[in-house]
């Protein structure tokens, strides 16, 4: 009887053991899981941040593009760059001008 009564008392010890390492496992595989999620949580903020930014310069770059490809611009780089006129301007030059060109 007593042999018996003891084996009970391993046997229950044994599973005892079992469930209580497979309670940690678990939760070791919870926290390291939860972990992975915020850390991914926070990457996914930044990346969206990130993204924000390039939209925003993306942005401000195609306003540049379609002012230095306005009218106003092409004429002025024209007038200032390559010395081109319009038909109605008077040109008026000074012999004393000299020019660093």
């Amino acid at each position: 009887m007593r042999k018996t009564k003891w084996l009970c008392l391993n046997k229950l010890r044994l599973y005892l053991f079992f469930w209580a390492f497979l309670i940690i496992v678990f939760s070791a595989v919870i926290l390291i899981q939860a972990r992975n999620k915020a850390a991914l949580s926070a990457e996914i903020v930044t990346l969206k941040q990130q993204i924000s930014d390039a939209s925003a310069r993306q942005l401000a770059l195609q306003q540049r593009l379609e002012l230095k490809n306005s009218d106003k611009s092409v004429e002025d780089y024209a007038h200032s760059q390559l010395g081109l006129v319009h038909s109605n301007e008077i040109i008026i030059y000074n012999d004393n001008y000299k020019s660093d060109k």
